[in-house]
């Protein structure tokens, strides 16, 4: 009974310095970014609460989209989940990516939660890594559709933002193509695997690299069926590629509601919006969290061909503000409500 207490009793220490850690990380952002609370709340105030409930839906779509493709993979793999399962995994997803230097860092901690739902590792590796190539394809096609309409905002930017722009497409591309590869070539996958088993044994850590490398033959086998599986439904496949569409353009259209909000021309939008898709573009040019720094610089460099230096400041506090800080608040309320519910789940198996 003792050693029953002691060990949720560690659990939950562990759960509350998360979560301090992860309120300190928001806080440091907040200050490391230049825009305070302060600053958000003001701007907010002076808006017009008529754009900005469209905005906090946009932003509530981001999480939304992931979560619906995430359910819409899963179920064609034969493991159906519920609509709120599907936005608890993409929270993780959105939330750890923002405080973790990776454009995957949310993965693991989406898998955790897939796992902790009964779902097979197999077909959790699968599913990630099929959403991370759609949401990678999306980005590269709104992208080349901005490009293709409208080049000459894309020269608006300077020498430095411009390169920026193309590294981030680059980057995203080779992303694109290394992931597809660790689905369709599984000797990759094998060679990672044995890797990380290497590495463990070198820390001594032998029964666990052993269990990877005992394990290791028959976990590819399943992955390979379940890559068939899902490579096979073109009709699933082309409706996860226009989730995480939706997904990418739900967050950019924050910027547009904010601008409305704000009482700006409205004749601008169409600039502002592949001004915005840019700024996506070049914010994957860095593993940085949030692409934090890269992110506002280009929004700013942007908005300032666009608009006075004032009102750029004051949109990108505001479509920053909704589009990211308030949207990794809403995933880590999610994630930690998700964690504690699992926490009493376990503690009553326990019992």
């Amino acid at each position: 009974m003792k050693d029953i207490i002691q060990k949720n009793l560690s659990k939950i220490i562990c759960f509350f310095v998360t979560l301090i850690l992860a309120l300190i990380t928001i806080y440091t952002v907040f200050k490391g970014s230049g825009i305070s609370l302060g600053e958000l709340l003001t701007d907010l105030r002076r808006s017009s609460p008529a754009y900005i409930v469209p905005a906090v839906i946009s932003m509530l779509g981001f999480i939304w989209f992931e979560g619906e493709a995430l359910r819409v993979i899963l179920q064609h793999m034969g493991y159906p989940v519920g609509k709120i399962r599907g936005f608890v995994y993409s929270a993780a997803d959105v939330y750890f990516s923002a405080i973790t230097p990776s454009a995957s860092g949310g993965q693991p901690a989406s898998a955790f939660f897939m796992i902790q739902d009964g779902i097979p590792v197999t077909a959790v590796m699968t599913a990630l890594l099929l959403n991370l190539i759609m949401y990678t394809l999306a980005i590269i096609t709104i992208g080349i559709a901005d490009i293709l309409l409208f080049p000459g905002i894309f020269m608006n930017f300077n020498m430095f933002c411009r390169i920026l722009i193309v590294a981030g497409g680059l980057i995203l591309t080779g992303l694109g193509i290394l992931f597809y590869m660790l689905m369709r070539r599984q000797v990759l996958m094998k060679s990672i695997c044995l890797g990380i088993a290497g590495v463990l044994h070198k820390l001594h850590c032998h029964r666990l690299a052993r269990r990877i490398e005992r394990k290791l033959s028959a976990s590819l086998e399943k992955y390979g069926h379940c890559v068939d599986a899902v490579l096979g439904g073109r009709k699933m496949l082309w409706k996860v590629y226009l989730l995480n569409i939706f997904q990418r353009m739900s967050q950019i259209i924050v910027t547009l509601f904010s601008f409305a909000a704000m009482h700006g021309n409205l004749r601008m939008l169409p600039q502002l919006l592949a001004t915005q898709i840019y700024v996506v573009m070049g914010s994957n040019c860095a593993p940085i969290p949030g692409g934090m720094g890269v992110t506002d610089y280009l929004m700013l460099m942007g908005y300032r061909q666009l608009m006075s230096r004032e009102d750029a400041f004051h949109l990108e506090i505001l479509s920053r503000g909704l589009s990211f800080y308030v949207c990794i608040l809403v995933s880590l309320i999610t994630v930690t409500a998700r964690y504690i519910v699992i926490l009493k789940r376990k503690k009553k198996m326990e019992k």
